[in-house]
C-alpha cells in the first residue's frame, strides 16, 4: 500500500457502483456491478483472472457475477449494510489505482439524505452511512484501500450541475431532475442555473429492480436461473438476440422473456410519469439521470410532449453523478455546493 491519499467520488447505487477520480488533471470513471454471495470461491485456474474473497466481522463473501445465489442489494437498507461496504471496496479495487489512503465522497438517496417533513439533512442517516464505510474489511490474499474519511452527499441533483450552469437558462427556469436507480426514484426541482432547489421528492418503491426481478423470474422459468447482474445485463442488451440466446437455455422462451421485460419497462415508465406529474406538473425543462434513465426516457418525453427537446437524457446518465461530484470537489467548490442543496 502506498502512502498517498486520493479522493474518490463514489455513487454507490444498489445495482452498480460508479467511481470517479482525478488522474493528472484528467477525470477517470468506471462502473462496477454489484454481485456478491456468501462464502468464498476457490482460486481461479486462469492466472489473469483474480478471485475477490472478502471477510467482514467474521462473515465470508465473494464477488460472483453469475451466481443465482447472489445477495439482493435492491433495498434501502443496502446503504448501511455489509453489501454496501463490499461494493464500494470492490469498485475501488477495479480502478487499478494501487491501494492507498482514500477519502470517499459517497451518496444517499434523497429519501435517506433529507428528512421529508422539513427538507433538512438527516444527520442520523448520514452518520450511519459514514460509519458503515469506515468499518474493517479484509481481502483474502490482497490489499485494500484504507478509508480515512467519508463525506456524504444527496443523489440525483448534483448530476446536472454543470449541464445547468452551461445551459444559458434564466433565473426563473424550473428544471425537473428525474433520477431512476435500481432501488429508488429521486426527483428535484432546480431553479435557474442551480440558484436554488425549490422541492425534492423520493420514492424507494420504484426502481429498475421492478424490471430486474421480473426478468429473473422469467429466466428461472426458462431453466436459466441467474444473478441480478446477468438479468440487468439482459435488460441493457435486450436488442442483442445473440446475447439472449447465450444466457437463456430454453430458446423457446426467448420471446416470452423479452415480452415480459418490455411490459415491465413500460409499466415502470408509466409509474415514473405518474409520480413526476404529481410532483412537478409543468416544469420548463426535464433532465433524466441514473442507471434507469434510458429505459423511461420515451415515456417521460411523451408525457412532457410540449417541451420537445427540453426533455433531456443526460450524457452518460449512469455515471453523471460520480463525475460531477468529482469535478466540483477537484475545483474545491464543495462548500458552495452544499449550501445550494439546502432547502428552506
Amino acid at each position: 500500500m502506498t502512502t498517498q491519499t486520493i479522493r474518490f467520488a463514489v455513487d454507490d447505487g444498489s445495482t452498480n457502483v460508479k467511481v470517479s477520480w482525478m488522474n493528472n488533471g484528467e477525470i477517470k470513471t468506471l462502473v462496477s456491478p454489484n454481485s456478491f454471495r456468501k462464502d468464498w470461491k476457490s482460486a481461479a485456474l486462469r492466472k489473469d483472472k483474480k478471485v475477490f474473497n472478502y471477510s467482514i466481522d467474521g462473515m465470508k463473501y465473494t464477488y460472483d457475477a453469475t451466481s443465482d445465489k447472489a445477495l439482493e442489494t435492491t433495498h434501502v437498507d443496502y446503504q448501511y449494510s455489509d453489501l454496501n461496504l463490499l461494493a464500494v471496496h470492490h469498485a475501488l479495487l477495479q480502478t487499478e489505482v494501487e491501494p492507498c489512503n482514500a477519502i470517499l465522497v459517497v451518496t444517499l438517496p434523497i429519501t435517506e439524505y433529507y428528512r421529508y417533513e422539513d427538507c433538512q439533512k438527516n444527520e442520523e442517516n448520514i452518520e450511519r452511512k459514514r460509519q458503515n464505510l469506515m468499518r474493517e474489511i479484509v481481502l483474502n490474499k490482497g490489499d485494500i484501500f484504507n478509508i480515512i474519511d467519508v463525506e456524504v452527499m444527496p443523489e440525483s441533483l448534483p448530476a446536472v450541475l454543470s449541464t445547468l450552469v452551461n445551459s444559458q437558462c434564466n433565473e426563473f427556469t424550473r428544471s425537473l431532475v428525474i433520477d431512476l436507480g435500481g432501488t429508488t426514484l429521486d426527483m428535484g426541482v432546480v431553479v435557474g442555473e442551480f440558484d436554488d432547489v425549490s422541492a425534492i421528492y423520493g420514492n424507494n418503491e420504484i426502481g429498475v429492480s421492478m424490471v430486474t426481478n421480473t426478468v429473473r423470474k422469467a429466466l428461472a422459468f426458462a431453466d436459466s436461473d441467474s444473478s441480478y447482474l446477468v438479468a440487468n445485463e439482459l435488460i441493457r442488451r435486450r436488442g442483442d438476440m445473440n446475447f439472449s440466446r447465450e444466457v437463456i437455455n430454453d430458446e423457446s422462451q426467448v420471446e416470452m422473456i423479452h415480452q415480459k421485460m418490455e411490459e415491465k419497462i413500460n409499466e415502470l415508465g408509466k409509474q415514473v410519469v405518474t409520480e413526476a406529474k404529481k410532483f412537478a406538473k409543468n416544469p420548463n425543462r426535464v433532465y433524466l439521470v441514473g442507471g434507469g434513465a434510458s429505459l423511461i426516457y420515451p415515456a417521460v418525453k411523451a408525457a412532457y410532449q410540449s417541451l420537445d427537446d427540453r426533455v433531456i437524457l443526460v450524457d452518460n446518465a449512469q455515471a453523471a453523478l460520480a463525475q460531477e461530484i468529482c469535478l466540483y470537489h477537484a475545483a474545491d467548490d464543495t462548500t458552495n455546493f452544499e449550501v445550494q442543496l439546502e432547502t428552506e
